[in-house]
């Protein structure tokens, strides 16, 4: 029963999880969107990727995704993000990655809007830092970025060429500071770092 109200709370992240974040965790201020990396040239056997284009396509924890439909939360995609099979996909506008262990860098642009009821929030310009391990988003209106997503890319599988790579198997939980601020802005003790949120698979192309 537990773990069923904790996942039903879990909808109370993608609804107004960001928003809360912003007040209370120690976020940073950026640009009003996700900046890329500036492009060097490299060798054309270099071991890092410039990244130029591709996508990034998140696919909802089951578990997550079943609650969040259930009490009538909406997923949408804004700003040119997109639905793609089962999951969403926001294109990639730059960034670097390790062709070996895929530690970098990617900057995307599109977002999500949740929606229940009379509530909606839509955070855009994520940006994956696998090295740090943790995806951060700008929330829509403003110019701070958040911490949105730990990442663990422990078990991922890592594919591709010269001129792109596919990394499979990026899994996303919930940061302690979103857990902190859901729980003190509705007054409960239900949330907790690493409730699942979703996998991403980033395909990025040079």
């Amino acid at each position: 029963m537990w773990i069923r109200r904790a996942l039903r709370a879990t909808l109370v992240v993608v609804a107004v999880g960001a928003a809360g974040v912003a007040f209370t965790a120690p976020a940073q201020a950026s640009p009003a969107a996700a900046t890329p990396a500036q492009h060097t040239h490299h060798h054309p056997h270099s071991r890092v990727l410039e990244v130029r284009s591709g996508r990034t396509v998140l696919v909802l924890d089951a578990g997550t995704a079943g609650v969040l439909t259930a009490n009538g939360v909406e997923v949408a995609p804004i700003a040119g993000a997109y639905a793609s099979g089962k999951g969403i996909a926001f294109p990639i506008v730059g960034g670097s990655l390790d062709r070996k262990t895929a530690a970098g860098v990617i900057y995307h642009r599109g977002g999500l809007k949740f929606s229940a009821g009379t509530k909606s929030l839509s955070v855009q310009d994520f940006t994956i830092d696998t090295t740090k391990g943790v995806l951060t988003a700008r929330v829509s209106g403003t110019t701070t970025r958040v911490p949105l997503l730990n990442l663990d890319a422990s078990g991922v599988s890592i594919r591709g060429g010269w001129k792109s790579l596919t990394v499979s198997g990026v899994h996303g939980t919930l940061t302690k500071e979103a857990a902190a601020a859901l729980n003190s802005t509705f007054g409960v003790t239900l949330f907790k770092a690493g409730i699942p949120i979703g996998t991403a698979t980033v395909k990025a192309r040079g």
